[in-house]
Order: structure tokens, then C-alpha cells, then sequence
């Protein structure tokens, strides 16, 4: 296991050379150009208003978010983000927003690690005993993501945003902690 750099104030979850830190506001500017295309803008924040900003950014952490970069030892800027928030009203439940990596990192598996290391965080380090998200159906690449790690669609709903005048159906997709722990022992060497 390799050592976190000594700038770095908290790690959150580890794995190799990658690993979760709290969210710096310095790096929002970063952030804030990886969803480039209006899709992709689209699919990470529906209700966030184009062009994406560093102030936006900063603006999707609200009092009880708890905003994550994913990093690399060796790499000065951050390769992803996202949140793990707590579900208003509901002890034990969190929920992961805005999830995204740096596009040029897209489809290395990144990924799917950022979102293991979030729910290592998740079930180990707090306790959870479930973490859910919602996704765009045709957003393939997140939903495929997010079922290789282990969660499930558990409905579908539908949803009213001004950015676009339109409704769109979304799905909820959930991880209960015995699924998690099931899944950490078949991945566990010599499982």
C-alpha cells in the first residue's frame, strides 16, 4: 500500500495509488470543465443551468454534503468527484451525486474504483446500511458503472427540470450493506 502524499489532509478510502479526499474549492475551476458537452452537463447536475462553473460547483454542496476528489499519488489534480450525503431523515442511508471523471480518464475503469472506494467509505468507514443514487437510464456508461459494482435499479421516477421545460424518467439504483458485504467477499483474494 502505497503512502498518501503529506499535503493531504484526510484519505477517505485507498486503493493503491488512488484514493478520497475532501472536496478543495480551489480545484472547482477543474471540476467545473470536465462536463464540456451539454449532455454530459445534463446527465451530472439536471437542474444546474449551463455553462458549468466554478461557483456551481462549489453550490452543489449544501450543508450535510460531504464532496469527494478522487485522486492519484502521482497526479496534481484531481482524476474524479463526486458526494456522499446523508439521506435527510433516514439514519444509515446516504446517497452519491454528481459523480464524474476527468474525460480523458473515461472508460479506464476509474470509474467504477471511485465509486468502490465511496461505498469502502460508505459501508465500513460509517456504517451505512444502504447507499442509493439516481441515473439517467440512457446514461449507459454511468449505469453500467454503477451495476458492475453491485447496485440495483429499485424504480423508476419521473422527473421535471426547468434546464430543458421537460420531464425525464430516472432510475433508482441501491446497495444494501449484506449485498456489499457479499460482493467484498467474493472479490477478496483466494474467495
Amino acid at each position: 500500500m502505497s503512502v498518501a502524499p503529506l499535503n493531504t489532509p484526510l484519505v477517505y478510502a485507498r486503493e493503491g495509488p488512488y484514493y478520497l479526499t475532501p472536496f478543495d474549492q480551489m480545484m472547482a475551476p477543474v471540476v467545473a470543465g470536465w462536463a464540456r458537452a451539454p449532455q454530459v452537463l445534463f446527465w451530472l447536475a439536471p437542474s444546474t443551468p449551463a455553462p458549468l462553473t466554478a461557483a456551481k460547483v462549489v453550490g452543489w454542496a449544501g450543508p450535510e454534503s460531504g464532496p469527494r476528489l478522487f485522486r492519484r499519488d502521482d497526479v496534481l489534480e484531481p482524476i474524479g468527484y463526486l458526494e456522499l450525503n446523508p439521506m435527510p431523515g433516514q439514519p444509515g442511508h446516504y446517497w452519491l451525486g454528481h459523480c464524474v471523471i476527468r474525460p480523458e480518464q473515461r472508460g479506464t475503469g476509474l470509474g467504477r474504483l471511485m465509486i468502490q472506494l465511496v461505498l469502502s467509505e460508505a459501508f465500513v468507514t460509517r456504517s451505512a446500511s444502504r447507499v442509493s443514487l439516481m441515473v439517467f437510464p440512457e446514461n449507459l456508461a454511468a449505469y453500467n458503472c454503477y451495476l458492475g459494482v453491485g447496485f440495483r435499479a429499485v424504480s423508476d421516477q419521473y422527473k421535471y427540470f426547468a434546464t430543458t421545460g421537460r420531464r425525464y424518467r430516472m432510475v433508482q439504483m441501491s446497495l444494501h450493506r449484506q449485498q456489499y458485504e457479499e460482493l467484498r467477499r467474493r472479490r477478496a483474494p483466494g474467495a
